[in-house]
Order: C-alpha cells, then sequence, then structure tokens
C-alpha cells in the first residue's frame, strides 16, 4: 500500500483503519461484476485505500465497479461544517470547498484527490442523499459504511443493499465504536444476535463484520419490528458490548466504554433518565473507570445536550 498517498488526503480515519481497508479490499474474492460500495466517501481517504486494495487485488477486474455514494455537501450550520473547514485548512484545499444557499460543496476537494481513479473509471461516484441512494446491478463483495449515524438513516442502507450482498461479503461499520452512533449500535447487535453478521475484529471506531447469511426483505422488516419497540432494542447495547469484548480489539480500554456511553446517550435521548443514570452507576460498580479519551468523549456528549440530532439533519435535509 502507498501510505503516502493516503496520508496526503486529509481525513478523520486512522493509520489502522486505513490498511484494515486496503487489505480487505486486496484480499475479497470477487467474481465477475461483483461491486464494492462506500458511504460517506468525505475527502477520499477511505476510499483511496479501498481502490488501492482493489488495484493489488488479483481476481479484480473492470467490471467490477466500486461505487461511492456521498451527497458531498452539508449545511454552514450544521454538524460536520466545522469538520470540513478544519480538514480542507490541512490540505490546503479552502479554495476547493464552494458554498451555495448556506450550503458547503466539498465535491471538488474529492474529485482532486481521487481524480486517477475516477479518470480510469475504478471509482464511480454517486452523488446522492442517503433517501435518493440505490443498488446497482452485481452483488456486493465489500460495503464500508460511514454516513450514518442513526437507525434512521441506516435502514435505507439495511433495507436496499443488504439484499444485494452475499454469504462471505465483507461489511465494514465506520464510528461503530461511537458515542453518536446507539440505535445504530442496537441494529448490528441484532444482526449480530440473529447471525446474519459475524464480527470479525476491529480498527479504531471500525466494526468488521463478515455475511454469514443475506437478510430477506421479511427478515429485514422483523429487525424494524424490534428497533421499533424501544424496550426490546435497549437490551442490544449489552449484547454488543458481549460480543465485541469476545473478538480482539484495537486499544479496547478506549473503544470499548464508547458503546456505554452509545447507551447512556441513547437513553438520555429517549427521556429515560433514571435508565441513563443506572447505566453510568453500574459501569462504575463494576469496577471501571473514565481513561482521559473517554471523559472527553462524555464532555463531548455533555457541552452537546446528548443530542446532534438537529445539527444532523441540518446536513441532510
Amino acid at each position: 500500500m502507498n501510505y503516502e498517498e493516503a496520508q496526503k488526503i486529509p481525513g478523520m480515519i486512522e493509520l489502522v483503519e486505513r490498511k484494515m481497508l486496503f487489505e480487505r479490499a486486496s484480499e475479497i474474492s470477487l467474481e465477475n461484476n461483483d461491486c464494492i460500495v462506500e458511504f460517506g466517501s468525505f475527502f477520499g481517504r477511505s476510499t483511496n485505500c479501498i481502490a488501492q486494495g482493489l488495484s493489488a487485488n488479483p481476481e479484480y477486474t473492470s467490471n467490477c465497479l466500486f461505487y461511492t455514494y456521498d451527497s458531498f455537501k452539508c449545511d454552514v450550520d450544521g454538524w460536520f461544517a466545522p469538520h470540513v473547514h478544519a480538514y480542507a485548512k490541512e490540505g490546503n484545499v479552502l479554495e476547493l470547498i464552494k458554498i451555495e444557499n448556506e450550503k458547503i460543496n466539498f465535491e471538488p476537494v474529492f474529485n482532486h484527490y481521487l481524480s486517477s481513479y475516477i479518470n480510469t473509471k475504478l471509482i464511480v461516484t454517486v452523488k446522492n442523499e442517503l433517501l435518493e441512494s440505490h443498488p446497482y446491478d452485481g452483488l456486493i463483495a465489500l460495503m464500508h459504511i460511514d454516513s450514518p449515524k442513526y437507525y434512521e438513516e441506516f435502514k435505507i442502507i439495511l433495507y436496499r443493499f443488504f439484499p444485494k450482498t452475499k454469504v462471505g461479503s465483507v461489511i465494514v461499520f465506520q464510528d461503530f465504536f461511537y458515542h453518536w452512533s446507539g440505535s445504530l449500535i442496537q441494529v448490528i447487535a441484532i444482526l449480530i444476535e440473529k447471525k446474519f453478521i459475524a464480527i470479525e475484529q476491529s480498527a479504531a471506531s471500525s466494526l468488521v463484520s463478515r455475511i454469514l447469511v443475506v437478510p430477506t426483505k421479511e427478515e429485514i422488516l422483523e429487525i424494524d419490528l424490534i428497533m421499533q419497540n424501544h424496550d426490546k432494542s435497549a437490551k442490544y447495547f449489552d449484547i454488543a458490548i458481549e460480543a465485541c469484548s469476545k473478538i480482539d480489539m484495537d486499544r479496547t480500554n478506549q473503544f470499548l466504554p464508547r458503546l456505554v456511553l452509545a447507551k447512556i446517550q441513547w437513553f438520555y435521548s429517549h427521556k429515560m433518565f433514571s435508565k441513563a443514570k443506572e447505566t453510568m452507576d453500574n459501569y462504575l460498580k463494576a469496577g471501571n473507570s473514565f481513561n482521559r479519551d473517554v471523559i472527553h468523549d462524555f464532555l463531548e456528549l455533555f457541552s452537546n445536550g446528548f443530542s446532534i440530532r438537529n445539527l444532523f439533519e441540518k446536513d441532510h435535509d
């Protein structure tokens, strides 16, 4: 892997995640017309790692298209705007950022960094909001999911794209170990419990899994019913924590407690304040502690009133 090529693209994914994406893309089994899908490309650092991996994969052919889905825009007052500005400044590409109708358009930055792969048609860019996104022909061999932080958005991918996977497909959930990903953590735990997926490793905030059984439309509807029942879905935080405790995790002390923070955030956002307090009490009574990274994450929750939903919706309206 050309680490320098990926490093020059400003982005949030860590070195361990870049290496993981490259390795997974270079090793996946590809058949004729299989495709690769990514949601949430941002400036293209993760996209670059996957593209490099596909280029090194001996089974890759020009028939195996790599689709990258992103709206490539956010609201000037939304949650994502400060990140766009900071990373564009870091990469000295602020002049490529366009502001139109109170929206920040960062697609020119992505095109700037990924031009060689776009020109050779290894990458096919799909500029859409999630609600407007649909799969193309071919089964999905690898899917990197970064954009949704809430089940309400993720279920679009679940309904439309998961039935297009195949047994053995690799699914990477970016920001699974994230304190704002509560409902996303729950639905992934349901997929684990029902043995639709098996988790294999973590890399920073990413969880890597593999499809064991492709869910049918009817089975996805059953999952949705569980997610609509908050009393039933609450237990899946503990299922996620238990499942992740059994794998070889990257920096367990930093990332596993984030699932507890996500549980607290989810309870708080649903006005289950006593449950949020009970979760914190139980965590501390078990002898756990909050290290510096976890305290920083908790303070982020606290300073945003335990919800970024309104800011998130500004970016995706």
